[in-house]
């Protein structure tokens, strides 16, 4: 059988396809520019090596990765034009769009920080790609700027498009990384912590990690690993996995960018790189919008200008990349990519492929040089075939100093892991902070207004407030779940929650609210727990080990340290902030109440009850915090009685009373005031109602208390 990974110029491969020129070449097959003669447009061609055609399982994976990516219907991923097996040479082929422009990466080497406009109107388009891909349960695993690439665009008014590139070998070596007991793959610099873990659970989320990694390389220019230009794999794999991850302004302001980042990216950035995989943006669609709600009224301004569109052949592109220079074929590799800032532009390509016995894997180094205007095929490839930008990273990996310190790619050698390798994998923890239990977010000792001033004299806030001082405390990312508290229930820890309502209203009223109560409802579980007293939540907390919040913490929180009007912002309450009553709730009160029903907004918010907690991520408050809005009012500790006057450190609240306090409003709130961080309300605590949840604190352990 003739070798089609050695097609010169002018060959015609499967009938069809001219060659122009080879593009790149490796041990697992060949890539080449070819014209397509039926349609006189130049293509990708990707052909496979010959000793790998008679291995039926890579054949069938081939053909079946093709399949899967063309199903993805995006302008945003990489086109598969058609896929086959050539009658002639029996190779399997795919031919793919070939891609005109540069790599985001060498775009925001070029350009430096780059404006919000420009990462909101990527993020924009790749987010189109990854929610068509996520919701045919498909999963990138190696998102980062090597692997977006900003094509020329057909249209005046986008200066790119933006083109996911390698959707899908990430997939295809896993699933046969999975067969071997290897690790999955990913890059350092971008990888979740599930994927240090050869049991970590792949989802979509994994992909959101990246995303917010991505958004704040753009704009700052830096990385956020501190490790990430140290020559320590196991220093970077501490940062992902271990040590705990500081608010994104943090660290922005360590690395000397602070006010990069635009107000409200905080929140956003910490849903995305949650350890616990359950606490962030479920999928990537979920993650761009709330990015994209987040920047709304940022400036137009760019920095990224129109990608040249001129003919491959005019030289106005400049010289095509050679992509040894860019990729290298290797047994294993821990390899870091050197900072951008390190690298040359001008750079002469250097080469240097190399191959491993066994399976080989794919991996990529960053190239020295590559021209502003580059010509690549990007899109599948199969297993072990070339493919663009994906790391193979794994414990068994090696001394990435070589990798760090030079820019021509290189084999390494092997070497046993450090002992704070493998821990970091075995200790992926959930908890954002190592400060809180799993589950919590820390927040950092401050003085806040607690009152308003403005909200409505006749309403439950005080008008005049008071300052008080709060030590640091940890606080549940989220109310608790029925699925959590009827596990303590089945401890024997936690008592059953009634059957019915308790909330003193009309008594006709009752049997249409039992129906919101949560427990032991089939397809409930993540929805917060309600219709519970103030005792029986109080207990769950302590077996936590923790306690309910003060009413003082509880604003805080909410609140943060600025006079927010809503835990968002000062943005006004919208069905995509807050569960809370839109038209849904309106419809179910006429039907079931035989009444109306006022609206904090005329929307539907798609939850005529409650909704499973953090659903609603543009919601979150400056810490992360989700739900402290909406879906159920939360029991405090404090007994409810008007404001002392004063400054006061930590208050608790008086010593006794007939009612205790309950913050954030619920599912069926009506009046947007309710959603103010001020607002207080108050229940008897023998109460139990439709209407009533709670989440828990904790007290930071070692931290001096205020003063």
């Amino acid at each position: 059988m003739a070798d089609p990974t050695k097609l010169t110029a002018g060959a015609v491969f499967a009938r069809d396809f001219k060659i122009v020129k080879p593009l790149r070449e490796g041990g697992m097959g060949a890539v080449y520019v070819a014209e397509q003669i039926s349609t006189g447009r130049q293509r990708a061609l990707k052909l496979m090596a010959p000793e790998l055609v008679g291995n039926p399982e890579i054949r069938e994976r081939f053909i079946r990765e093709a399949k899967v990516a063309a199903n993805i219907e995006s302008d945003h991923v990489v086109e598969t034009v058609t896929a086959g097996v050539d009658e002639e040479t029996g190779a399997p082929y795919l031919v793919m769009e070939l891609l005109r422009g540069e790599e985001l990466a060498d775009a925001a080497q070029r350009s430096g920080p780059l404006m919000v406009a420009d990462v909101r109107e990527i993020f924009s388009q790749i987010g189109h790609a990854l929610e068509q891909a996520h919701a045919q349960g498909l999963v990138h695993r190696d998102l980062k700027p090597e692997n977006i690439f900003l094509a020329a665009s057909k249209r005046r008014d986008v200066p790119f498009t933006a083109k996911i590139l390698d959707f899908g070998i990430a997939k295809l070596v896993a699933d046969g990384m999975q067969k071997t007991g290897t690790q999955p793959l990913g890059s350092p610099l971008f990888m979740s912590p599930e994927q240090t873990d050869r049991k970590g659970r792949i989802c979509p989320a994994t992909d959101v990690w990246a995303l917010g990694l991505i958004a704040f390389y753009l704009l700052t220019g830096t990385w956020f690993w501190r490790a990430a230009t140290d020559d320590s794999l196991p220093a970077l794999l501490r940062e992902v996995c271990v040590d705990p991850i500081p608010r994104a302004s943090e660290r922005a302001r360590e690395l000397g960018v602070e006010g990069a980042l635009p107000i409200g990216f905080d929140s956003w950035f910490a849903r995305c790189v949650d350890r616990d995989i359950d606490n962030r943006f479920p999928d990537a669609g979920a993650c761009v919008r709330a990015f994209a709600e987040l920047v709304a009224d940022a400036p137009a301004d760019r920095k990224l200008s129109m990608v040249a569109t001129s003919g491959m052949n005019t030289g106005s592109l400049g010289r095509d990349v050679d992509v040894n220079a860019a990729t290298a074929i290797v047994e294993e590799t821990g390899a870091i990519a050197p900072s951008p800032k390190a690298q040359t532009l001008d750079a002469p390509p250097t080469h240097g492929t190399t191959s491993g016995a066994g399976v080989e894997m794919v991996a990529s180094q960053t190239a020295p040089s590559r021209s502003r205007g580059s010509v690549v095929a990007g899109g599948v490839v199969a297993a072990g075939l070339l493919a663009m930008g994906v790391y193979w990273f794994g414990f068994r990996g090696t001394d990435p100093s070589a990798a760090a310190t030079s820019s021509a790619p290189t084999s390494t050698a092997s070497v046993a892991p450090s002992a704070a390798t493998a821990a970091g994998s075995a200790s992926a923890v959930a908890a954002v902070d190592s400060r809180c239990p799993a589950g919590m977010m820390y927040h950092p000792a401050g003085t806040t207004f607690m009152g308003s001033r403005t909200l409505n004299p006749a309403s439950g806030a005080n008008v005049e407030g008071r300052q008080v001082k709060l030590s640091s405390f940890c606080l549940d990312k989220t109310e608790v779940t029925v699925r959590a508290y009827e596990a303590c229930v089945a401890k024997g820890k936690c008592e059953r929650t009634p059957d019915d309502v308790d909330y003193g209203g009309p008594e006709d009223e009752k049997k249409p609210f039992i129906a919101f109560c949560n427990a032991r409802k089939a397809g409930r579980e993540d929805h917060p727990i309600n219709c519970l007293s103030f005792r029986r939540a109080e207990r769950f907390c302590s077996d936590r080990g923790a306690r309910l919040p003060t009413e003082a913490e509880w604003e805080y929180a909410a609140r943060g340290s600025g006079q927010n009007d809503f835990p968002w912002g000062n943005q006004p309450p919208d069905p995509t902030r807050l569960n809370a009553a839109g038209t849904e709730y309106a419809g179910w009160a006429m039907e079931n109440l035989k009444k109306d029903q006022p609206m904090m907004y005329a929307a539907d918010d798609h939850y005529v009850g409650t909704a499973p907690v953090g659903s609603f991520p543009a919601g979150a408050s400056s810490w992360g915090v989700l739900d402290l809005a909406g879906n159920v009012w939360e029991w405090t500790s404090d007994f409810y009685a008007p404001y002392e006057p004063g400054e006061l450190v930590d208050p608790k609240g008086p010593a006794d009373g007939t009612e205790r306090v309950i913050r954030g409003g619920a599912f069926n709130g009506s009046d947007p005031q309710w959603a103010n961080p001020a607002w207080r309300y108050r229940s008897a605590p023998e109460r139990y109602t439709h209407a009533i949840g709670f989440r828990c604190a904790a007290d930071v352990a070692g931290e001096p208390r205020a003063k």
